[in-house]
């Protein structure tokens, strides 16, 4: 265990640079590079020294700072120096200069993305839970040779968040504790272990007691072993059952390895902290068609008005069952084009069932991303969810404009998530035992809905447990049993199993961790092309499209679902056998957790050809019991139109025969 008596003189160093900047500033005195905004702004003055200026003279880990300690070191890791509490006062009015600072070695020489809110600590103070915190970046050192060594951060807590700590914390014994830091690199995160207690006592002149003539400020350092270092892996399931309105339920779920010293020290596993940013995709398109795809493709996920100089596309995805009865067919279809189609309008045709159809439509602007199946069947075609995250990386990166999570483009997100679920950031406490649903729908078609059409649906539901303790018996039986008893993506099994070997091997266990389930959408598309100068009012690949529907010719799906960014797992909570509750702080790299893109659910009743001829000769059998039935008031009616059409079948042949005989005479 490291321990440090005294940092007091890391301390007063900082504070003497400050004092003086700040002193020359109010006297009058020039402050090169200062930009104070007010006389008494002292903590801006202080967030504008450098680094190594606050460094040089204090003493870290007992000795004095000496520079030539930090070398250049490809092998070792970012280190946290210090965790500065700067002007704490037990006066409300002095309270306005409190703030918490970081100053971090970085022996890799590493340049950390200094824009980004990513950058974040993972501390408790006083008695309280772990959090992350967003980290801004003040400076780093720029004396030649130590370029980018050192790094110095502030604590960004909202105003909220400081009134929390202030009110929470011991004034005499102000403890800090914290687990790591994540700082981020091209865009991509990743926590270093820190495991130090810092405890506070004292005060700065002129924020503790107003008789104090002197510092009183004193902070001593202690290392923790009590943390875990995850390796999540991350998984998903999505139960089968019969297409409708492109629903499925989706069971989001990660798994790791943890020591069995903690279950042993202090009891189950009985809640997990973690957060993440949720959101919710535009529409992904799956194609058969190569010039579609690249005409897509080529967008990156900009507008699909700016899709063709040459050519109008429409894509039609039938979200909802198709209803059809003797007498219309018709489907409530969201679309997409480069024609201006008018949004619910209704476009149709024919006569009656024998011909007719209608659509009305409602836009979306754009996809999210295009993939193309090779020329495969698209309904047999799914995508890797990092195939994917790669495409909305590459689109995002095309496309620009405002980011979320300074990586992803918010334009391939729609501006809301799925009803129940919250936009953007996300905590969560899950306990053991909080229960996650998923459902699966089936559906049937009585006579009587076989003739004039509609069905029934029937919502089935069931349950799993947040936290799971895998054991091996949960592994038995085949890849495809094993997920269906899990709730895990049969693709993911084998790796599961890996997993599991590993934490026999280790003396650790596997945990089993569900914390969310969402809807994916997903469902049938079709899409027809044609040249501008042959439009005709647009209906023509309105009516093709709908041809291709009523024959189950779909050339496309499209799919959406919610998105985890920087999922990240906070702290294990376990529970003794007396009730007492012990919290452990978890160090892992947030992740961003994009599932797979699968094809729609088939429908067991729709496009199917034996049922549309059965249909039909149910369809005639019916038509004759009508007139059987109705016979007596339809036989006038029928005779009158059977003796119309014979009169207009006959007519020409009477007429031609009355000319020929008047040539004759």
């Amino acid at each position: 265990m490291q321990k440090v008596n005294k940092i007091t003189y890391t301390l007063a160093a900082i504070f003497a640079v400050v004092v003086f900047i700040f002193s020359s500033f109010v006297g009058g005195g020039a402050a090169v590079g200062y930009a104070a905004t007010s006389t008494n702004d002292i903590q801006a003055v202080y967030e504008q020294t450098n680094v190594l200026d606050n460094l040089d003279g204090a003493i870290i880990g007992g000795e004095l700072f000496d520079i030539k300690d930090y070398p250049h070191n490809d092998r070792d890791k970012l280190q946290v120096i210090t965790f500065v509490e700067f002007c704490y006062s037990y006066y409300t009015s002095k309270q306005n200069d409190y703030g918490l600072y970081v100053y971090v070695y970085n022996p890799q020489d590493l340049i950390f993305d200094t824009r980004t809110e990513r950058n974040r600590i993972q501390l408790k103070y006083g008695n309280s839970s772990y959090s992350t915190y967003p980290l801004q970046f003040l400076n780093y050192s720029t004396r030649a040779g130590y370029e980018g060594r050192f790094y110095k951060f502030k604590v960004n807590l909202t105003e909220n968040e400081r009134k929390t700590i202030l009110k929470a914390l011991p004034v005499d014994n102000r403890t800090y504790e914290i687990s790591g830091i994540t700082l981020c690199v091209n865009g991509v995160a990743t926590e270093y272990p820190c495991a130090q207690k810092y405890t506070y006592t004292g005060y700065v002149k002129g924020y503790g007691s107003e008789l104090a003539e002197t510092d009183t400020l004193n902070c001593t350092v202690d290392g923790f072993e009590k943390y875990v270092e995850l390796d999540v892996k991350h998984t998903f399931y999505r139960p089968d059952g019969d297409y409708y309105n492109g629903e499925q339920s989706q069971l989001n779920s990660c798994y790791f390895r943890v020591p069995n010293k903690y279950f042993e020290d202090y009891g189950e596993l009985s809640k997990i902290a973690c957060e993440w940013y949720e959101y919710f995709t535009k529409p992904i398109l799956v194609t058969e068609d190569n010039y579609i795809y690249n005409k897509i493709n080529a967008l990156h996920g900009a507008d699909t008005n700016t899709l063709s100089d040459d050519m109008y596309f429409l894509f039609n995805v039938f979200w909802e069952n198709a209803y059809s009865s003797w007498f219309s067919k018709s489907g409530i279809s969201d679309w997409t084009s480069n024609y201006d189609y008018e949004v619910g309008d209704t476009y149709h045709w024919g006569f009656l069932w024998l011909n007719g159809a209608q659509v009305q439509y409602d836009d979306f602007t754009n996809f999210a991303a295009a993939f193309y199946t090779g020329g495969k069947p698209c309904e047999d075609y799914d995508i890797d969810g990092e195939v994917l995250k790669s495409k909305l990386l590459t689109n995002s990166n095309y496309l620009g404009g405002e980011k979320l999570n300074d990586r992803y483009s918010k334009y391939l997100f729609e501006n809301y998530v799925q009803q129940g679920y919250e936009y953007g950031y996300n905590r969560k406490e899950i306990n053991a035992d909080d229960m996650l649903d998923v459902f699966w729908n089936i559906t049937t078609k009585s006579l009587w809905q076989t003739i004039f059409g509609g069905f029934d649906v029937e919502t089935v539901y069931d349950s799993k447990k947040a936290i799971e303790i895998i054991s091996s018996s949960d592994l038995a039986g085949t890849d495809s049993e094993i997920a269906g008893s899990l709730y895990i993506n049969e693709n993911d099994v084998k790796r599961l199993k890996a997993e599991y070997s590993k934490a026999t091997a280790n003396n650790e266990q596997l945990v089993l961790f569900r914390y969310s389930t969402t809807k994916y959408m997903c469902a049938p598309c079709t899409a027809s092309y044609c040249n501008k100068d042959k439009i005709d009012g647009g209906k023509t690949i309105v009516k093709n499209n709908a041809e291709m529907w009523n024959g189950g010719d779909f050339n496309a799906y499209v799919a959406q679902e919610t998105v985890y960014l920087d999922f990240d797992i906070i702290s294990l909570w376990f529970t003794a056998e007396d009730g007492t509750e012990t919290e452990v702080p978890v160090v892992m790299s947030p992740q961003d957790v994009i599932a797979g893109i699968t094809p729609p659910l088939d429908e067991d009743y729709h496009n199917d050809k034996e049922k549309n001829i059965i249909k039909l000769i149910l369809g005639l059998i019916f038509a004759i019991l009508i007139i059987v039935l109705f016979y007596p008031i339809l036989s006038p009616i029928l005779g009158f139109i059977v003796n119309g059409l014979l009169w207009l079948i006959t007519a020409p042949f009477k007429a031609i025969g009355k000319l020929f005989k008047r040539k004759k005479e």
